[in-house]
């Protein structure tokens, strides 16, 4: 099967704006259909301002799980997420 470059621009931009719409924070809405989804966040009134996992309940975006001091958040799919040091 080939694949065009137009075709390969457009899934790439596709995924690209899939993923934008779960980059949200705590407190914001969150569609039902991304119920499980996570996304790191960075807030001076969350956790102290540290690094924090964010959590869609099929309404609102909750918060999950603190990092601690001088751990940094990585999202590795729509529903993972972990703290690095």
């Amino acid at each position: 099967m080939r694949f065009s470059t137009t075709t390969l621009i457009l899934t790439a931009v596709n995924l690209l704006m899939g993923a934008a719409v779960i980059a949200q924070d705590v407190g914001e809405l969150c569609p039902t259909d991304q119920a499980g989804f996570v996304g790191c966040g960075i807030n001076p009134s969350v956790n102290d301002g540290r690094s924090y996992i964010f959590i869609c309940n099929g309404e609102e975006f909750v918060l999950f799980a603190d990092c601690g001091p001088g751990y940094g958040c990585e999202v590795t799919s729509y529903t993972t997420a972990v703290c690095l040091p």
